[in-house]
């Protein structure tokens, strides 16, 4: 009787088990097929890098890899912490066609003070009517970086964060964590590996307040009301600011889209939207100053909605996707980029973007980027060169 009953209860429990097993895996499946639902029904606006599958039910199309969710990450990168990913340039230095004030906006320095001088002698510049922003690499490489961390500092210069100030304010916390302060490092830095040497040394000879005023530097700086962002390197166009990799603004110089690597090691063509085509062809014909009316916005090549940067010179230009996805903004949205970083390409202008790393270190040009206020908004530029003799060790990008 006993063994019958404890029978009949394992049967029971098994049951209910079973039961609440499925009801389990039903309200389960419902939960992703609805998450799914929902995905598709809320595909991502061309603007922005979040990026969910479309709903498409051309038969034709074969989902793969490609075709998956894909987002621009975001990474905790303890290294940059405490760094300001985002700053405005004070009130006082915006200029106004009231005030009559100008930005120097100076690419990339790299220790040469003497040529630093020069070109604000040739700018004339005026301390109560000027105001110099440094668009990173200022300092390693060249002879003199505590002497132009020194003139900027005085001129109570703007600058952005470029990645040799990164590579030196990496060694220097290095240096105080494995050496401490006050401990000659002589002996220990020559037993260092050549190609971090030169860091440990220029972040050793740098004073405190050097160190202290690099390491506040931002990685973007704004002038929103010039429609213009200063950056070291680059930008990834239709990411929020907040969400831009600081590593990337500092390093990137080209962008790759992994939807289309992804096609193409398959063998398959690039997945196209309705009307894309047509609007690549329009795009083509209209000038690029005639932007009296606002393009269209909602198409953007589905395989190109996420994009990837990287240091290297591979890959297709980010200032090309810049000046695309501008053109793509509504006039009020539009955003001009001034940049360094990329030496091999030289001052580089287009629409929406002001390349200004001119080799100065390697015996070319330090270039100055000089911004007024224009009467009907926005902002007027010309541009002034002086000519550098060439510094040594600068084989290094």
């Amino acid at each position: 009787m006993i063994s019958h009953l404890s029978h009949r209860r394992i049967l029971v429990l098994a049951a209910t088990a079973f039961i609440l097993f499925s009801v389990y895996l039903c309200a389960t499946r419902l939960s992703v097929q609805s998450f799914e639902r929902e995905n598709m029904a809320h595909a991502t606006q061309p603007t922005t890098q979040d990026d969910h599958l479309e709903e498409d039910k051309s038969p034709e199309i074969r989902l793969n890899k490609a075709d998956l969710p894909m987002s621009y990450g975001q990474f905790n990168r303890p290294e940059f912490e405490g760094l300001k990913i985002i700053e405005a340039l004070p009130e006082q230095y915006v200029p106004t066609p009231e005030n009559g004030r100008r930005l120097i906006i100076i690419g990339d320095i790299h220790g040469m003070d003497t040529e630093l001088q020069a070109l604000l002698e040739e700018a004339s510049y005026n301390g109560t009517n000027d105001h110099v922003i440094a668009v990173g690499d200022m300092i390693n490489k060249g002879p003199d970086s505590s002497g132009v961390v020194s003139r900027l500092m005085s001129m109570n210069a703007s600058a952005v964060r470029g990645n040799h100030e990164d590579r030196i304010l990496l060694a220097h916390n290095a240096i105080e964590a494995q050496y401490g302060v006050s401990k000659d490092l002589e002996t220990q830095l020559d037993q260092e590996p050549e190609g971090e040497l030169r860091d440990l040394v220029l972040a050793r000879h740098l004073s405190k307040d050097h160190i202290k005023w690099l390491s506040e530097l931002p990685a973007i700086l704004t002038v929103d009301q010039l429609g213009m962002y200063i950056v070291h390197a680059g930008l990834v166009p239709g990411v929020e600011l907040e969400k831009q990799d600081p590593w990337a603004v500092m390093n990137m110089r080209t962008l790759s889209y992994p939807r289309e690597e992804i096609r193409k090691k398959e063998g398959e063509a690039p997945r196209l939207n309705k009307r894309e085509e047509e609007e690549e062809a329009e795009d083509a014909q209209s000038p690029p100053d005639d932007e009296d009316e606002d393009m269209d916005t909602s198409i953007i090549p589905f395989d190109r909605r996420i994009a990837l940067p990287s240091a290297g010179h591979k890959g297709d230009r980010w200032t090309d996707a810049w000046n695309t996805h501008q053109r793509r903004l509504p006039r009020r949205l539009r955003r001009t980029v001034v940049y360094g970083h990329d030496a091999k390409t030289g001052y580089k202008e287009s629409k929406y973007t002001f390349g200004l790393d001119s080799a100065c270190v390697k015996g070319e040009a330090l270039t100055a980027l000089i911004v007024e206020a224009a009467p009907g908004g926005g902002f007027k530029h010309k541009t002034l060169q002086v000519r550098c003799r060439e510094s040594e060790g600068t084989s290094e990008e």
